[in-house]
Formats: structure tokens, C-alpha cells, sequence
């Protein structure tokens, strides 16, 4: 009885025994999530992570544009019903003539001549009439506008300019090629009367350029 005792006994230390120790190593590490990258040092250069891109400046079509030259338009002059307010009025057309977009912006320049084709000097000045300048983009084809206004007067007051044609310029205050005239005195006749002269305002449309 005594042996078969102590036999169990061993037994129960063995049992104890093995409970007690930790559980076999297999060889591999129990896996640890990651966390996702919050904006903190890249993990290949250590540098931070930038938070966000910053595109590229894009160039838009009326940055590139060139502006139109005097040869680039034709231009017109319409003579404008006479009114009650004492100022003659014209109405001028650029239309582009090239095959390229072009783009106008501020003011033609306006000149009058005489029939030796000489300038003729007369107080004008620029005014933003109807609004502001505007850039004008012109396609093969398009127009822009602006208005003109200017007080006749008598060819013997010796502050009279007279002439027989309108010069237009989009690269010089005066001195431009000669207008296609619509409505005006023959040119034979010079008799294109001015005193003082203003010169709107270059516009998209038609619409107001000369009801200031």
C-alpha cells in the first residue's frame, strides 16, 4: 500500500510540474497590427510626409494670348444719328482679320486727317465710357467696340479741326491706319468738324458703347 502511495504522489508532482510551464515556442513572433501613417516621417527617409500636393499654376488661354496689332483688325466707323445734346457721335468696330486669336484691351487710339494726310491737332482725352477697359479676346472674326464723341464746329474758328478721315491705332495714340467711314461728310468735302474729342472705352458687345 505504501508503494502504490507513493506512486500516485510522484504522479501529481509530474502533473504540476508540467502545468506550471509556459507553452512551447513555435519559432514565430505573435503579429502586431500597424497603425495607419498619420502625416509623420516617411519610414524611407525620415523626412515628414508632406500633409497635402500643391498643383502646378496652370496658364490659362488669355495669359497666352498675344495682343492684336493694327494689322491684325479692320476697322469701321459708323456715323451716329445726331442728338439734341450738341456731340456727333461714331461708333467703331475692330473686327480680327487674321487667323489667330488676338486680344484688345483699353483703347483704340483716334486721329483725325486732313486731305494732304496730315494729322490734325485736337484736344482728346480717354474716358471709361460705358465701364472700365475690359480684356477683349478676339477670334477670327470677332468684333470689339468702342464710342466716340466730339464737338463739330466752325471751320473758320481757328480752334476748329477739320478733315476728311479718322485714323485708328492699337499700338499708338495716333497715326494709325485709315477707317472704313459709314455715315460721315464725303471726303471730299473735308468735312469732318471737331473741337475736343473722347474716346470710350473698348467692349465685348455694342450694347451702351455710345449712350454715355
Amino acid at each position: 500500500m505504501a508503494g502504490r502511495a507513493n506512486h500516485l504522489i510522484l504522479a501529481a508532482v509530474a502533473s504540476a510540474v508540467v502545468l506550471a510551464l509556459p507553452a512551447c515556442s513555435t519559432g514565430q513572433q505573435p503579429s502586431t497590427p500597424i497603425p495607419p501613417a498619420t502625416g509623420g516621417a516617411s519610414p524611407a527617409s525620415g523626412e515628414p510626409a508632406p500633409a497635402t500636393s500643391r498643383p502646378a499654376p496652370r496658364t490659362t488661354t488669355a495669359d497666352a494670348l498675344r495682343a492684336c496689332r493694327d494689322d491684325d483688325v479692320a476697322t469701321v466707323v459708323t456715323y451716329q444719328p445726331d442728338r439734341a445734346d450738341g456731340w456727333a457721335w461714331g461708333l467703331v468696330s475692330l473686327t480680327n482679320k487674321s487667323t489667330g486669336p488676338c486680344q484688345v484691351d483699353g483703347h483704340a487710339g483716334v486721329s483725325l486727317v486732313n486731305a494732304a494726310g496730315e494729322v490734325v491737332k485736337v484736344p482728346a482725352r480717354t474716358v471709361d465710357q460705358p465701364g472700365p477697359a475690359m480684356p477683349v479676346t478676339l477670334r477670327p472674326g470677332g468684333a470689339a467696340f468702342e464710342g466716340l464723341r466730339w464737338r463739330p464746329c466752325d471751320k473758320g474758328d481757328p480752334y476748329c479741326g477739320a478733315g476728311n478721315t479718322l485714323r485708328l491705332s492699337l499700338q499708338a495714340e495716333t497715326d494709325g491706319p485709315a477707317a472704313e467711314l459709314d455715315g460721315f461728310p464725303a471726303p471730299e468735302s473735308s468735312g469732318i468738324t471737331m473741337k475736343s474729342l473722347e474716346i470710350g472705352t473698348l467692349q465685348p458687345s455694342r450694347q451702351g458703347v455710345v449712350a454715355w
